[in-house]
């Protein structure tokens, strides 16, 4: 009898390993990716300023597409975009999206509209006490699919009108993409960003 425990307490435990192991490895090992882009004149005269960038898994096929595109972006897209600047994230198969946006969270209000997630940027988040919080502003990370993702803003410029509420009109920024590897990020979507929560008015 305790030989017959002993071997389903080991069979237990060989099916809790090789589920734990499937767990942290159902996510494609992606390649690194390091990108600059410099957005001038952003959203003038209701230009577009898009950058889309493939993350590749091992082999070099593209697992996912990282989309952004400024805030009255209007042609067909995958998600709604707003804000001055917006950053959005699909998993694919070829060329279909095969997920909704990564970059939000898995809470009922970062999953209840395209606009409240960390990936969409508005210009007082890049100014005053919103710096205060890089994570929400100058300096997001996602962690997610066994990958961080990291959007930085740097050499922020403003133009000399104003918006409508009489606050400074953001006109460029230099977008630094880095991709990396992270096998401790194991959730399907953007983990939540530890710490202290930013005012209402730099979030979201």
């Amino acid at each position: 009898m305790k030989t017959s425990l002993k071997a389903c307490a080991l069979i237990l435990a060989t099916i809790y390993t090789v589920s734990l192991l499937a767990e942290r490895n159902k996510w494609p090992t992606i390649q690194s990716l390091e990108k600059k882009r410099v957005i001038t004149d952003l959203g003038k005269e209701g230009a577009d300023t898009p950058v889309v960038e493939f993350i590749k898994d091992a082999g070099g096929v593209p697992a996912y597409k990282l989309a952004c595109h400024t805030g009255d972006y209007e042609n067909e897209s995958e998600i709604n975009f707003s804000g001055d600047f917006q950053c959005a994230l699909f998993a694919v198969k070829g060329t279909i999206l095969t997920s909704g946006d990564l970059l939000a969270a898995d809470t009922k209000d970062e999953l209840s509209t395209d606009w409240w997630n960390r990936g969409r940027v508005r210009s007082a988040q890049l100014r005053g006490e919103c710096l205060r919080y890089p994570e929400y502003s100058t300096d997001r990370r996602f962690k997610l699919r066994g990958m961080l993702v990291i959007l930085r803003f740097t050499n922020i410029q403003w133009s000399a009108g104003k918006d409508q509420q009489g606050n400074p009109r953001l006109a460029g920024f230099t977008l630094d993409i880095k991709v990396v590897p992270n096998k401790s990020a194991q959730g399907s979507r953007s983990e939540l960003v530890p710490g202290q929560k930013p005012p209402a008015s730099c979030y979201p």
